[in-house]
């Protein structure tokens, strides 16, 4: 060891600190409710401009009345491209959610 570096003093804590907080925060209950009454075209540029969007997310999109998971990794105007190589017409999506 080198002698020449000074010695480290511990400071005393003289009292009990309580400065911790139990805090919780869901964007995403907030995020649903405000994209609620937004049309397709409006949520599908939402989910691809988002700073959480880099390659692909994974999204619940509804057609013909059933709601299946997917994963999105690209757009074109008309058309969703899946992980999958699956092109899904934007005209016939119902409903498109963040899962």
């Amino acid at each position: 060891m080198n002698k020449d570096l000074p010695n480290v003093f511990p400071g005393q804590i003289g009292e009990d600190v309580n400065n911790t907080q139990e805090i919780f925060y869901s964007k995403e209950n907030r995020t649903s409710i405000e994209t609620d009454n937004l049309s397709i075209s409006s949520k599908i540029n939402r989910i691809f401009n988002s700073p959480n969007y880099i390659y692909k997310k994974e999204v619940l999109i509804k057609m013909n009345g059933i709601e299946e998971k997917k994963i999105i990794i690209g757009k074109t105007p008309t058309t969703l491209l899946t992980m999958d190589n699956e092109v899904i017409d934007i005209n016939k999506i119902e409903d498109i959610k963040i899962v």
